[in-house]
Formats: C-alpha cells, sequence, structure tokens
C-alpha cells in the first residue's frame, strides 16, 4: 500500500453522485496540523488519494471524517488481497 502515488483514483458516492476525492494535504478545516509527506494511516503520498476508508480521508461533501460521517451509501474499505494457496493433497 505505501508504493503507489494513490491508494484509489474512484470517485466517492453520496446518494448517487459522484464526487472527487480529496487529496492527502487538501483537506480543509479539520486538520490538526500540517501533513507529513505520507499519510500516516494509508500512506498515500501529499497530492495523492486516500485509500477509500483511511481514518484519515476527508468527506467532499460535509469536510467531516468520512469514514465516520454517514455521507456514504457506497464508502467500503477496499479489501486488502491476500494469496491463498489451494490445500495440496497427498495420495
Amino acid at each position: 500500500m505505501f508504493d503507489g502515488t494513490s491508494c484509489s483514483e474512484s470517485s466517492l458516492i453520496v446518494a448517487g453522485v459522484a464526487y472527487t476525492p480529496i487529496r492527502w494535504g487538501d483537506e480543509k478545516g479539520y486538520r490538526i496540523a500540517e501533513p507529513t509527506s505520507r499519510c500516516g494511516d494509508c500512506g498515500t503520498p501529499r497530492g495523492g488519494v486516500h485509500h477509500h476508508g483511511c481514518d484519515l480521508e476527508q468527506c467532499p461533501v460535509c469536510l467531516s471524517q468520512a469514514m465516520m460521517c454517514g455521507c456514504f451509501d457506497e464508502l467500503e474499505p477496499e479489501p486488502e488481497t491476500e494469496e491463498v494457496s489451494s490445500p495440496t493433497r497427498s495420495s
């Protein structure tokens, strides 16, 4: 998750309307301190889009913390894929 420019470029859907995500470092109003070079939760670099569901992602509608604001009808954290190998049978 720490290697890409952005975690996700997909729009955020609120009441069926697509909104452009707020990029790390472009947050408005609720910032406590200056953002670091990478998001401390999802690792996106400054100017990148957060992993949807990131603790620090800001809602583009109400400007609150996206994961807690209640605006989204389709904001689900993207699943982290894990390679699972099939069990092998020995005859």
